[in-house]
C-alpha cells in the first residue's frame, strides 16, 4: 500500500511525495526523498491519499527513508553552505546590474544541485550569471523566477484577520481571481481593502466566493423595492452573513430586520404614484385651445372636460374639410376639364369656317 503525503522543502517550496504505508509517516516527520537527480531531505506537512493505486503515484518523488540523526546533520551543514551561495549570488547580481531579486539558495541533500529563487517584473537574461555562479559553486545550478504570491508564501506572515497568510498556511495553488467576486461579497472595492500583503487580490475572495453566492440568492439587493410589517421602503444596506437588511422607508425613517421578515418584494419596479383626491380648488387654471378661444376652467376635472371637448371639435373638422392633397388633385382636375373644353371650341369654330369657304 502507498500513502501521498504533502511535504516542504527546506526552499519554503510544496512538493507532494509517495511513501510506503509501512513507513508509518506523520505530521513533521523528516524524510529522505529522491527527487529527479538528487536525493531531498523534506519535511511532512499531512497526508493526502492512502491506499492510492501505484499508476498515480509512479511519477512522484519516492520516500527512501526516515531521516536519521546523521541526517539531520549534514541538511543543517548544508543550511550553512546555502546562506554562503545565496551571499556570492547577490553579489554577482550586483555586479552585473540584473534587474532581478534574490530570494533564498538552498542545496539538495546530496549537494549536487543548488537551487536559486528570485522575482522579477519581466524576462532577465541571467545565462551570463549562471555560467559564472556555477563555476563557483563547483556544482549545478536552478535558477528559478517564481511571481510575488508564491513570494509571499515562501516568506509567510500575518494577515490583516490576525491569522497566518493562507498561502502559506494551507493553499497549494493559486487561482484566477478578479473584481467581480469582491463586487458578489459587497466589500469596498479600494485596493487597501481588497489587496494582500502581496499586492495582489485576496486568495480567500476565490474559496469564501460560492458560499456568498448561495448566501446572496435569499438577500434583496441594493436599491430594491420591499416591503414589511412597518411599511414599504427600498433596500439602503445588507449584510449577507448576518442576513440583515436595512429599509429606507418610503414614510421617512430606516428600519433594519432580517431577510425572511420581508413580506415580498417588487425587483425593478418603481413605487406607485400616490393617489391625489379631486379638491375644488379657488384658483384658476386657464388652457388655449387650438381655435383661439381662452376659458377659465375652476377645477381639474373641469379642464379635462374642455379638453376632451377640443378634441372631438378638431376630429369633426378634420372629417369635414378635405386635405391639401384632395384640393390640388380637384384644381388640377377642372384646370384639365378647361383646357379641354377650349380645344373642342377651336375645332368647332374651324370646322364652320371651312365650310362656309366651300359654299362661296
Amino acid at each position: 500500500m502507498i500513502n501521498t503525503y504533502l511535504t516542504k522543502l527546506p526552499n519554503g517550496m510544496s512538493c507532494d511525495i509517495a511513501a510506503a504505508a509501512e513507513m508509518g509517516l506523520k505530521a513533521d516527520d523528516y524524510v529522505i526523498v529522491k527527487r529527479d537527480y538528487s536525493l531531498e531531505y523534506v519535511r511532512v506537512v499531512r497526508m493526502t491519499g492512502e491506499d492510492v493505486p501505484s499508476e498515480q503515484t509512479s511519477l512522484l518523488p519516492q520516500a527512501q527513508r526516515i531521516a536519521t540523526v546523521i541526517d539531520r546533520a549534514a541538511a543543517t551543514e548544508n543550511e550553512a553552505h546555502a546562506k554562503s551561495a545565496y551571499r556570492t549570488a547577490c553579489q554577482m547580481v550586483e555586479k552585473m546590474a540584473l534587474p532581478m531579486k534574490l530570494l533564498n539558495a538552498s542545496y539538495s541533500f546530496d549537494r549536487k544541485l543548488v537551487t536559486i529563487q528570485f522575482t522579477a517584473d519581466g524576462r532577465v537574461d541571467f545565462r551570463e550569471l549562471v555560467k559564472e555562479l556555477s563555476q563557483a559553486l563547483s556544482c549545478r545550478l536552478d535558477l528559478r523566477q517564481i511571481g510575488v504570491r508564491d513570494e509571499t508564501s515562501i516568506c509567510g506572515g500575518i494577515a490583516v484577520c490576525g491569522q497566518v497568510l493562507c498561502c502559506s498556511r494551507f493553499l497549494r495553488e493559486f487561482n484566477s481571481i478578479n473584481v467581480k467576486m469582491a463586487k458578489d461579497q459587497d466589500l469596498s472595492l479600494t485596493p487597501s481593502t481588497i489587496s494582500g500583503v502581496c499586492g495582489r487580490l485576496k486568495c480567500c475572495l476565490k474559496f469564501e466566493h460560492d458560499g456568498y453566492v448561495e448566501m446572496e440568492k435569499s438577500m434583496p439587493r441594493r436599491g430594491e423595492l420591499c416591503e414589511c410589517s412597518k411599511g414599504r421602503g427600498r433596500v439602503s444596506d445588507r449584510n449577507m452573513l448576518t442576513q440583515m437588511v436595512t429599509l429606507q422607508l418610503e414614510e421617512g425613517g430606516s428600519v433594519t430586520l432580517h431577510a425572511s421578515e420581508l413580506k415580498y418584494r417588487l425587483r425593478g419596479k418603481a413605487p406607485e404614484p400616490k393617489k391625489v383626491e379631486e379638491v375644488a380648488d379657488s384658483s384658476f387654471d386657464m388652457p388655449i385651445f387650438p381655435n383661439g378661444n381662452i376659458h377659465a376652467i375652476a377645477t381639474v376635472k373641469e379642464v379635462a372636460t374642455a379638453k376632451e371637448s377640443a378634441a372631438e371639435r378638431e376630429d369633426s373638422a378634420a372629417e369635414k374639410t378635405p386635405g391639401k392633397n384632395n384640393e390640388k388633385r380637384n384644381q388640377h382636375k377642372n384646370r384639365k376639364n378647361r383646357n379641354h373644353k377650349r380645344k373642342n371650341q377651336r375645332r368647332n369654330q374651324d370646322g364652320n369656317n371651312r365650310r362656309g369657304d366651300s359654299e362661296d
